[in-house]
């Protein structure tokens, strides 16, 4: 591998789940050691990721993230107090007919607001992302039960195992609203819906222009088709070995898996830590 010049670099923002984290939602310990080091070096980090602050603080702590991070795929953008920096919001009348069609279509839904996620109790994969960590979401019976906060939500997300369902409901949606918002598959099981023009690669440039970065200064790691925004607008964009076709088209690096510490092999080598 031909590394690329790093006397510029000043920033290193990594998605969280497939890429930072192993399997089994790990900071495995060269990762750890790898960043820290980096970090000591003057170097800042930070998460870009499709979760909340709240399903990420043992990271954020733990690694004592304290300049601004990206959350809900770029819709929110937060610091470790809470403290918002920026967020965007679907327009409430879209809000509403994402969710009209999403429950004529059967489909299990996720809203996301500013600290806490809401699922319709009962639904038959609305605990599917359990096992990706953080607070359990509130439950409520119907969707009107979200009261005035259907006017505030950052990313509305639907869950199914079967893929074709969800590229069918991604259909209906790209007839039925036309603009307005942005889809995307973070997993073969998510079809997540954000405002237009909202993404990692927007937040991310966002926060580089709020530190005062050019994009020559940033490295992004990432694993999936969200990522790719965030990918192109880095200096040095670098995918996993377990990332989508679509990541791996548009990196300048593939790295080994997660599991392998794909991200961290790399810093190493090009950092030349020891």
């Amino acid at each position: 591998m031909t590394l690329p010049s790093i006397d510029q670099i000043r920033l290193i923002c990594s998605d969280v789940d497939h890429t930072l984290l192993s399997d089994d939602q790990q900071l495995l310990p060269m990762t750890e050691e790898t960043l820290r080091k980096l970090q000591s070096r003057g170097i800042k980090v930070i998460l870009a990721t499709g979760k909340n602050l709240g399903a990420t603080r043992a990271i954020v702590d733990q690694l004592q993230l304290n300049d601004p991070l990206i959350f809900a795929n770029g819709s929110l953008i937060q610091y470790r107090t809470g403290k918002v920096f920026c967020q965007r919001e679907i327009a409430p009348e879209r809000t509403r007919q994402i969710i009209r069609l999403g429950e004529q279509h059967g489909m299990d839904m996720m809203l996301y607001l500013t600290n806490e996620t809401i699922i319709k109790t009962g639904g038959k994969f609305s605990h599917a992302l359990d096992k990706y960590g953080g607070p359990r979401s509130k439950e409520v019976r119907q969707w009107q039960d979200v009261g005035s906060d259907l006017d505030h939500i950052l990313k509305i997300v639907f869950i199914d195992e079967d893929f074709q369902r969800l590229a069918s409901m991604g259909k209906v949606l790209e007839k039925n609203i036309p603009n307005g918002i942005e889809t995307c598959f973070s997993l073969p099981i998510l079809l997540e819906v954000a405002p237009s023009g909202v993404s990692k690669g927007t937040a991310l440039e966002e926060v580089a222009r709020f530190l005062k970065l050019p994009r020559e200064a940033l490295i992004a790691f990432g694993d999936g088709n969200n990522d790719i925004e965030m990918i192109r607008f880095a200096g040095i964009g670098v995918a996993l070995e377990n990332a989508t076709p679509g990541l791996k088209n548009v990196a300048d690096y593939i790295v080994p898996s997660n599991n392998e510490e794909g991200p961290a092999q790399f810093l190493r080598q090009i950092f030349n830590l020891q």
